[in-house]
């Protein structure tokens, strides 16, 4: 109590990235009395009180995408613990080993990895992956959460597309640093080599398309519409791929033909 909080946010992006904060699930503001946004995606919390604990999420945001991670910061009352003043702050665990690739097919890839031998100030207990495709997008997409297992099989990949991987571990203060990347892996070809078409090119070609997902239109309580924009359009595009989640649950995915109107429906929500 009484301390100062920063809770780090670090990124790795242009200048478009935009950063947010929410506090177990609702948006906070930068400009309270106590409460200061930094220009570097700290969140600085003064005169730490009770009621400033809980669960803290850092929001990033571009035009190609959105990624968050959680922590939980927990206020204590100073000399409460008997161990030293360093012992209350978060304990993050250590970052996992650098992943291993064991399988590949057109859409998944196999990963293993060791744990760290710390495990921070309560165990470890479960993992978090990301990958990173400059076909894909420009920005590390979290494909895999609740990992329990140092193996775990990433489904829903694009094919004959090349992939970097971190993985993180996560304990009940929050999400460690990430692990060394990768080695690159080409997920297999998901189709028969067509005369005459270099494949290369097709790569370079649909790398260089952008794509900008518009404000969501809720349709009921269980259902909203996703509409995006096409920039340097391709005639090797067949179509696209909407990942959608519950804030924390795990991923899902809605594949979508190309068409004119580039949007889709989402239900069951």
């Amino acid at each position: 109590r009484g301390a100062v909080a920063q809770l780090h946010c670090r990124l790795v992006g242009g200048t478009s990235v935009k950063i947010s904060w929410e506090k177990d699930g609702e948006r906070l503001q930068g400009n309270k009395p106590r409460v200061t946004l930094m220009e570097n995606g700290t969140l600085q919390i003064a005169d730490l009180k009770d009621a400033d604990s809980g669960m803290y999420t850092c929001v990033a945001s571009s035009p190609t995408g959105e990624s968050s991670w959680s922590g939980m910061l927990t206020v204590r009352e100073e000399g409460a613990s008997s161990g030293s003043r360093a012992s209350e702050f978060i304990q993050l665990p250590g970052p996992p080993q650098k992943p291993v690739v064991t399988e590949v097919t057109k859409s998944t890839v196999t990963l293993t990895w060791q744990s760290n031998p710390h495990e921070g100030g309560d165990a470890v207990t479960s993992y978090v992956i990301e990958a990173f495709s400059q076909s894909v997008g420009s920005t590390w997409q979290t494909v895999a959460d609740h990992v329990r297992h140092e193996r775990h099989t990433v489904v829903g990949l694009f094919p004959n597309t090349v992939y970097l991987f971190i993985v993180r571990a996560l304990n009940s203060y929050g999400l460690s640093d990430p692990s060394p990347i990768s080695e690159p892996v080409r997920t297999q070809d998901g189709s028969p080599t067509e005369q005459g078409v270099d494949h290369r090119q097709v790569q370079r070609e649909l790398g260089e398309v952008s794509i900008y997902l518009q404000k969501p239109v809720v349709l009921s309580p269980t259902s909203a519409r996703i509409s995006w924009t096409v920039a340097r359009q391709s005639r090797y595009i067949q179509g696209y791929r909407v990942f959608y989640r519950v804030i924390g649950g795990s991923w899902l995915v809605r594949d979508v033909e190309a068409t004119s109107d580039y949007s889709a429906t989402l239900a069951d929500l």
